[in-house]
């Protein structure tokens, strides 16, 4: 909903405010300001700006925030909440967060809140409505007998293979994992967790947080990503490279749950971040933050939705996304494979390529391998291909990583462009051409 459309029916609502980045002047005449001073600056105009803020007991934040207090007294848990370092200058609250490495608070206004906020235009980038995301479900293929032994079709369509007999395994990239967890005692997982995070149904990250796969969605994508070898089948495209896994669907206040991981994950040093979630339709307010992970020289590799042609989720369908669709073996477009033409501005067609998403086998909990078709399985395919490419030039700003990627795209003589766009990528020549 629009904020208008929250202030005029609830009397508030709830809204992502952007800080603007603090600039210092160098001896040059130009600006310039690194990173760490950047957090340290907007750390005090965050918590300037949270006077802005209220909260409100109708509002959905403060009814999360008992009902989960509720179900932790019906079950005897405690919550335990880590009060990061970083963000004790505005501490989280139904009212408002902050994540210091993003530069972002999200929080509840009035219109007084938000006009105050939209005046203050020396420390406020962008103020805009909060998103609500959810996973995007793949597709059991029980049908299929089971894994054929050796490297998988995936990786071979892609010349993944190729790219690995140049010693290229992603050796240290690390690579930003948000989906439901992991399950760090696969054999295909062991020793690929380099850290992990749980954020809890309010959004706030918690201590002691046992690292686990809340279902099995996050085991099957990590799998794809950075598995490694079990029982000769071969699907992890970058095993060399570590994962910082965080738990953040379903349920609660996702969009919380969601920021936190992404502000963590910038912390952690990532390169590349997989996104296996999305919101159904069109949504431009997670601009803003995909913009910022951009800023901070980190490829946002997003799924674009499993609901089949003329639909998208955002953020894949957003320009800042590098947005992945499916195909099969057969180098046909998977029928469920979203696609989505859009004016703009810009005027551009979703997902910006395709990727290997029909029948991949991977990881699930319980230390077994499970066939699933989805973009969410087509997407660690890209974001493993550039952690691959970020171990070869690890000096070039990632944009340059993402261009070669695209630049080697081939599209499928079967498959449209307004299905499939520039198609899949070739990694031995998305190599050669840096």
């Amino acid at each position: 909903m629009t904020i208008k459309g929250q202030l005029d029916t609830q009397g508030h609502a709830r809204v992502m405010v952007a800080l603007r980045p603090n600039k210092k002047r160098s001896l040059e005449g130009g600006f310039m300001v690194s990173l760490s001073e950047t957090i340290d600056l907007q750390q005090q105009v965050a918590k300037d700006l949270s006077k802005h803020f209220k909260r409100f007991a109708n509002s959905r934040a403060a009814l999360l925030g008992k009902d989960f207090e509720a179900f932790l007294v019906k079950h005897k848990q405690t919550r335990e909440v880590a009060v990061e370092a970083g963000a004790e200058g505005v501490p989280p609250s139904p009212k408002v967060t902050y994540f210091p490495n993003l530069g972002v608070m999200l929080g509840t206004v009035d219109e007084a809140g938000l006009a105050a906020l939209k005046a203050d235009r020396k420390r406020v980038g962008k103020v805009v409505a909060s998103p609500d995301f959810s996973l995007i479900p793949p597709v059991t293929e029980s049908a299929l007998a089971g894994p054929a032994p050796g490297v998988s079709w995936a990786l071979s369509r892609l010349k993944i293979p190729a790219l690995w007999e140049k010693g290229l395994h992603g050796e240290g990239v690390l690579i930003g994992h948000l989906d439901t967890g992991v399950d760090p005692t696969h054999p295909a997982l062991a020793g690929k967790i380099d850290a992990f995070a749980e954020f809890d149904f309010l959004g706030q990250r918690m201590t002691n947080s046992i690292t686990r796969d809340t279902r099995y969605h996050g085991s099957h994508t990590a799998g794809l990503l950075v598995g490694a070898p079990v029982g000769g089948v071969t699907f992890g495209v970058a095993p060399g490279a570590k994962l910082a896994s965080s738990i953040v669907i379903e349920g609660g206040d996702i969009p919380a749950r969601v920021l936190g991981g992404l502000d963590w994950c910038v912390g952690q040093g990532v390169r590349v971040v997989n996104l296996s979630l999305g919101l159904p339709g069109h949504d431009d307010e997670f601009s803003v933050i995909l913009t910022l992970l951009r800023q901070r020289n980190i490829l946002p590799v997003v799924a674009i939705g499993n609901e089949g042609p003329q639909t998208s989720r955002s953020p894949g369908n957003l320009p800042e996304s590098l947005s992945v669709g499916a195909f099969d073996e057969l180098d046909e477009i998977w029928l469920s494979s979203s696609s989505e033409q859009m004016a703009g501005p810009p005027a551009r067609t979703a997902p910006v390529l395709i990727a290997p998403g029909v029948g991949l086998f991977s990881s699930v909990p319980g230390g077994g391998l499970r066939a699933l078709s989805g973009t969410s399985m087509a997407t660690p395919h890209i974001a493993g291909l550039a952690a691959l490419l970020v171990q070869y030039r690890p000096d070039l700003p990632i944009q340059k990583i993402e261009e070669a990627i695209i630049a080697s795209c081939k599209r499928p003589s079967a498959i449209s462009s307004l299905r499939g766009n520039h198609g899949a990528p070739d990694a031995l020549e998305a190599y050669g051409r840096l």
